[in-house]
């Protein structure tokens, strides 16, 4: 067993070799990774073997086309990721003229109140230096950002289909969900089409037409997709990570999406009921150890705010209800 006058003389590990590693595992490749940090293929190996044998693992498997990380690596890996990341946090949290700076990051599936909440965020600390991030991306990118102290705060929905997979991912990153509103899903569908005529529509009806959805990379399951229902028959898919590019096609093709029914009325698509008993519960994560945070309070309260502001369309919980003076004791 290592003691403490061993590991006492063992060389600290230095950030630069956690940057090493972390975009050696981006590049897939030590030649590619020594050529994005400016070092010789040789300097690279010779860091990633030093660091290799400090920790005592192998981090990647070399192969004819590459490195891929071991079960230890992509452990190591993460660890890696959130030094850096609290150690960028650190050096970038005060200015030069020695004032805080204003540093927020949030990660969020796609959704108008969360984009709202930025929004006035930005404009209430528009005289001060800001580095504020809003990351909008897939389900279990959101759960890692806020695990990995990427972003405070992550905004998700879970339903009775999906609950009991993505809350135990929830739970198993040390996070801890709370809702924000209820919804039921809506079907947005191009404003000058018939669909968009009806009152509601069954699912049925969207059998032969293009589902468009948000992207969830690799985690291609149901259970972390975006849009509820995401099982149900249609005639092709298509897969977005922009929200901005999945409104336009569906503004111009015969597809639809399903989502809360909150969306801007002047992009060229509407929001009509879907006939089913699924609810939509959607709400912010938070990690389980988080330390009290000033600026996650402040959007916390824009959020709400702004959920409660799109009644009756969404049926606010108790925390939107508490932070907006509305609950009743």
């Amino acid at each position: 067993m290592e003691t403490y006058e061993s590991r006492q003389r063992r060389p600290p590990l230095q950030l630069q070799q956690l940057r090493y590693l972390i975009t050696t595992a981006e590049c897939g490749s030590v030649r590619a990774a020594a050529q994005k940090l400016y070092l010789s293929q040789s300097s690279l190996s010779v860091a990633i073997r030093d660091l290799e044998r400090e920790l005592g693992i192998t981090i990647f498997k070399r192969t004819s086309r590459g490195v891929s990380p071991t079960d230890e690596g992509l452990e190591a890996i993460s660890y890696a990721r959130q030094i850096v990341d609290q150690a960028d946090l650190m050096l970038s949290r005060f200015a030069e003229n020695g004032e805080s700076e204003v540093r927020f990051a949030v990660s969020s599936q796609h959704y108008e109140v969360v984009v709202e909440a930025f929004g006035d965020l930005l404009d209430a600390h528009a005289e001060r230096a800001c580095h504020l991030t809003l990351s909008e991306t897939s389900t279990i990118q959101v759960i890692r950002d806020v695990h990995d102290h990427r972003s405070s705060v992550g905004v998700i929905y879970l339903n009775d289909y999906n609950e009991h997979v993505v809350g135990r991912s929830i739970e198993s990153n040390g996070l801890e969900f709370r809702p924000l509103f209820i919804a039921r899903p809506h079907v947005f569908v191009r404003a000058d089409s018939e669909l968009a005529k009806k009152a509601s529509i069954r699912p049925e009806e969207l059998s032969a037409m293009t589902r468009f959805a948000h992207l969830q990379g690799t985690e291609g399951s149901a259970y972390f997709a975006e849009e509820p229902l995401a099982d149900l028959p249609c005639h092709s898919h298509v897969a977005l990570s922009d929200n901005g590019s999945l409104a336009r096609l569906l503004s111009e093709h015969d597809g639809y999406n399903i989502a809360t029914g909150i969306y801007p009325s002047d992009r060229g698509i509407v929001p009509v009921p879907l006939e089913t008993d699924e609810i939509m519960k959607v709400g912010y994560l938070i990690r389980q150890d988080a330390a009290t945070d000033a600026l996650r309070e402040e959007f916390l309260d824009l959020l709400c705010a702004h959920c409660a502001s799109h009644e009756p369309m969404i049926k606010p919980c108790d925390e939107v209800l508490e932070r907006t003076g509305r609950l009743q004791a």
